[in-house]
């Protein structure tokens, strides 16, 4: 596919994650009502308005969808497709239902086992990061005129700065931060952190929901994010574009290579984010479990 042709794709991924989280933001002050899917991870009414937005409009487009909320296809079938997109509606539930405004949508272009374009927008905080693969990433600081006039195109002519700036690659140069998951801490991860703070000095770590971490490492205010605790598909797949985009990369930690998508189980293994993929030769000596 082209680039101009993955822009076009970008254009509809950003005004379907916008449109879905106005639709988050006018229930969230409501009651919540979150249940438990079999998989023990909450559902809400946002979850399910943001999917129905983000589905509809993805349909108009060639390429079939692939979500959190809906029936997985099988992966006979999903293993023969070009592209599709990968969605999660609202990542990071469990911040939502904090009201703690961590919480994003997420949705990817998948080609080839590895995510190539991608669109993660943080509802609450009116922001939103674009990432197409060997292209510089964007940033929108604030989304709220996008978010009212549907029609309104950041790229257009004479608005591409009023709206969006570049994301400038990682420096290696910094003290390294660990980002961490604010909602599922554990054990391994406290002792990787606690092995590079015995060998770096001035090891820092901060906690962020949902997939605002890989933004964060794209933009350079982390250095890697290490994950052993359960994550799928959805979870990484458009911030992993958009940290691709900006030079770094995420690694399966069982093999020390990029990871993968379209798998048959959509669990990802545990993992590490670099903020410059180059940084995976100078750490993973120091991963050994």
């Amino acid at each position: 596919m082209q680039h101009h042709e993955i822009k076009q794709l970008q254009s509809i991924a950003l005004t379907a994650a916008l449109e879905a989280g106005t639709a988050i933001m006018e229930v969230a002050d409501e009651t919540l009502d979150a249940a438990d899917k079999p998989d023990g991870t909450p559902i809400t009414r946002a979850d399910r308005r943001a999917n129905a937005i983000i589905c509809e409009r993805l349909s108009r487009t060639a390429w079939p969808v692939v979500s959190e909320e809906n029936i997985l296809p099988a992966h006979a079938q999903r293993r023969s497709w070009t592209y599709y997109w990968l969605i999660d509606p609202l990542d990071g539930t469990k911040e939502f239902i904090k009201k703690n405004g961590e919480f994003t949508v997420n949705i990817a272009l998948i080609h080839k086992q590895q995510p190539v374009m991608g669109v993660v927008t943080a509802p609450a905080m009116h922001m939103a990061w674009l990432g197409i693969v060997q292209h510089k990433p964007q940033k929108i600081n604030d989304t709220r005129e996008l978010g009212q006039n549907p029609g309104l195109q950041p790229e257009s002519p004479g608005n591409g700065e009023r709206f969006m700036s570049t994301i400038q690659p990682a420096s290696n140069a910094k003290p390294i931060t660990v980002a961490v998951s604010r909602s599922h801490p554990d054990a391994k991860t406290r002792a990787l952190v606690e092995k590079l703070s015995a060998r770096h000095s001035g090891i820092t770590t901060y906690a962020k929901g949902s997939s605002l971490k890989f933004c964060d490492l794209a933009e350079g205010q982390s250095t890697i994010y290490p994950r052993f605790t359960p994550t799928f598909e959805w979870d990484t797949a458009a911030g992993h574009a958009i940290l691709r985009a900006s030079g770094g990369d995420i690694f399966d930690l069982h093999t020390g290579e990029p990871l993968k998508y379209t798998k048959e189980d959509l669990h990802n293994p545990p993992f590490v984010a670099f903020a410059n993929k180059n940084d995976s030769k100078r750490f993973f000596a120091e991963f050994s479990f």
